[in-house]
């Protein structure tokens, strides 16, 4: 896989970010938790990359409608109440998320175990690669470990990953999700390909290069781009432009790229675009480097067709979330549904065919410790405690039975008829 620069890399330890073209670094000294596994073999842990393409089909009769749905970030009761506004019908409809299905909210657990049970189709975001991450660890090198042990492997600096920490909540729905869940938001890919006529569309999380092919999609780009910079994709909004901006230059004549936002914060692009300037003027002040880099763009997309085969395919309409800076960005050939729920925004939904929006109100759950998820955690080591608790043997002892109260002898009195005898 192509290094990517540290911002966006985040499936990297530290060492491999300070020990980078240094090929005289030390390795660092090894650790024994308390359950005898080494720190060397849960730092070397790498999880495997989420598969790049899922290609979606239909089987038997195709459902009416397709219900793309934003960022739900553990707001499990907005996300009831959006499939009730939309007047959701299982086997009638298919919902299919645009990632990031927890962290941050109050009931991560409960939003995947309902994605599950109505089948929902999704893509992996960032917040939900983290969980899976932490998972394959829990379950793989680090299987025993106490939460002593991983905070000790913390403060030494020898978890696997950067952006592992015990107190951001991925660690805690890790390791309370239900085996079935996990599996479910595991097998999530990168992107979402769909079937018949609806092909021309692409789901991601982050977003797409635009000079790339599907297939050579970077996995963690997918995820995590915002804007496309002078270095390529970034992670970070002061970085160039934004990513949907770049496409829709790219694209061309495929789409409107003109088309201004419905809703939702307007980009420096479409600020700039706004102003009453003369568009030959613009151009001439954009500079020599961005022209060529956006010439450039254009002449790799050229060859672009919507029924190539999926390794040549270069650029489709694309669904995506993750951005709430920017709030809900809806374009001809983007469409960015993250409304920033957890925020105290909204929870939208986009419907196919018809492009409908749908949305309900949210909570600000921003900075809120007292979570579900947190209270889960919290009972779930509690009756894990009870259970390795020894249990003492008790004596039988037998229900002490008291006796019948004693009665007092009753004397019947003497029949009226009867007269005392005199001596």
């Amino acid at each position: 896989m192509q290094k990517l620069p540290n911002k966006l890399n985040r499936r990297t330890n530290k060492d491999d970010k300070e020990g980078e073209g240094d090929g005289d670094t030390q390795p660092s000294e090894e650790t024994t938790t308390d359950n005898g596994t080494s720190s060397g073999n849960a730092k070397s842990f790498r999880a495997p990359e989420p598969e790049l393409v899922s290609e979606k089909t239909f089987t038997g009769t195709a459902p009416e409608r397709l219900i793309f749905i934003g960022d739900i970030h553990g707001c499990a009761e907005e996300f009831g109440k959006l499939l009730e506004t939309v007047n959701f019908k299982q086997g009638s409809d298919q919902v299919i998320l645009v990632g990031d299905l927890v962290a941050k909210g109050p009931d991560s657990l409960g939003v995947v175990n309902k994605a599950r049970s109505i089948k929902a189709w999704g893509v992996r975001g960032n917040h939900d690669d983290r969980v899976v991450r932490w998972g394959q660890f829990l379950q793989g090198p680090a299987k025993g470990m106490s939460e002593s042990d991983l905070k000790a492997l913390e403060d030494a600096g020898e978890l696997p990953y950067s952006d592992f920490e015990l107190s951001g909540g991925h660690y805690d729905i890790a390791s309370t999700m239900p085996l079935c869940d996990f599996s479910y938001l595991a097998q999530f890919s990168a992107l979402i390909t769909l079937p018949d006529a609806y092909s021309e569309w692409v789901v991601a999380h982050g977003g797409m290069e635009p000079t790339k092919a599907i297939a050579d999609q970077d996995p963690e780009v997918v995820m995590t781009v915002r804007n496309i910079g002078p270095d390529g994709p970034s992670s970070e909004k002061d970085a160039g432009d934004a990513w949907f901006e770049v496409w829709a230059d790219a694209i061309g004549p495929l789409g409107n790229s003109g088309s201004s936002t419905i809703s939702g914060k307007s980009s420096d692009t479409e600020k700039e675009t706004a102003k009453e300037t003369d568009p030959e003027e613009g151009e001439e002040n954009e500079g020599e480097d961005t022209k060529e880099k956006r010439s450039n763009i254009k002449r790799q997309s050229s060859a672009n067709s919507p029924s190539a085969p999926l390794t040549e395919i270069q650029f489709k309409k694309v669904i995506y979330g993750h951005d709430a800076g920017r709030a809900l960005q809806i374009h001809d050939i983007t469409k960015g549904l993250d409304s920033r729920c957890v925020y105290g925004g909204e929870l939208t939904a986009f419907i196919l065919p018809g492009e409908e929006l749908k949305s309900v109100p949210c909570q600000n759950y921003d900075g809120k410790d007292a979570s579900a998820d947190r209270r889960r955690r919290r009972a779930f080591l509690e009756r894990r405690a009870l259970s390795l608790r020894p249990r003492r043997k008790r004596r039988m002892v037998l229900p002490r039975i008291a006796p019948p109260p004693v009665r007092a002898h009753k004397v019947n009195p003497p029949p009226r008829h009867y007269k005392r005898q005199e001596m």
